[in-house]
């Protein structure tokens, strides 16, 4: 068993731009089953436990190397245009393990009114931050860049 002193406390912040109005990004973010429409790491979603709006739900990720995930969404709102959530299942064995993960995906609306910003947080222990942090660095990116497809298409 791994001893909570092997661990790193971790902190992952990556944020994007968009010319997009932020009531059309959170429309899109805020429906916690719709990741794949705009992530390209992720392959496939279900949500169990209620509907994707309601905090308690869960949905169940398939990522693009194979790994299912499950997340629990602990907050919504639609007046901070901010959602969060935490992974409460992962596959096992982790190739990068990970502990006590919790997120928060923001829309920020731009006061000049010419789009958004998109802003993602992550928190977690583990004993490879280096390695966790690119990881997550690069879901985010790929997230991001999917948005912009997502909003040009």
């Amino acid at each position: 068993m791994v001893s909570p002193i092997d661990r790193s406390e971790v902190a992952v912040s990556l944020g994007t731009d968009l010319s997009v109005p932020a009531e059309r990004v959170w429309a899109l973010i805020r429906d916690f089953d719709a990741m794949p429409a705009w992530n390209a790491s992720v392959r496939q979603s279900r949500i169990e436990d209620g509907p994707a709006d309601r905090p308690g739900c869960r949905r169940v990720l398939v990522f693009d190397d194979g790994g299912t995930w499950t997340h629990e969404l602990t907050g919504l709102s639609d007046a901070d245009m901010r959602l969060q959530y935490r992974i409460v299942a992962t596959p096992q064995p982790m190739r990068i393990p990970v502990w006590n993960y919790r997120a928060a995906i923001q829309v920020l609306a731009d006061p000049a009114g010419a789009g958004c910003r998109v802003q993602w947080d992550a928190w977690f222990e583990t004993m490879h931050p280096d390695e966790m942090q690119s990881r997550a660095r690069q879901v985010f990116a790929l997230g991001f860049d999917g948005l912009r497809r997502y909003f040009v298409a």
